[in-house]
């Protein structure tokens, strides 16, 4: 089973850009940047990843977002 994994928090880190400087640069409210970098997140607006990606000058959305590889829990073999 894959999941979409948001790279927000690994790409700021890389860019040396805090979430204040993000919010600044792409007018999208440090909460919600904050909530983008936590692991998990269910639902994506894709119009703050666009705001967030042409503030960081991103064009290959693969640097913000990406599918990973989780295990299939319906279907993992029984241990029992």
């Amino acid at each position: 089973m894959h999941v979409l994994k948001i790279k927000l928090k690994d790409v700021l880190k890389q860019r040396n850009v805090t979430q204040r400087q993000l919010e600044s640069m792409s007018g999208v409210n440090q909460a919600r940047i904050s909530q983008l970098c936590k692991p998990g997140r269910q639902e994506i607006n894709l119009g703050l990843l666009e705001k967030i990606a042409a503030a960081l000058d991103i064009t290959d959305i693969s640097e913000l977002i990406q599918f990973e590889e989780v295990p299939d829990i319906d279907h993992a073999p029984n241990s029992h």
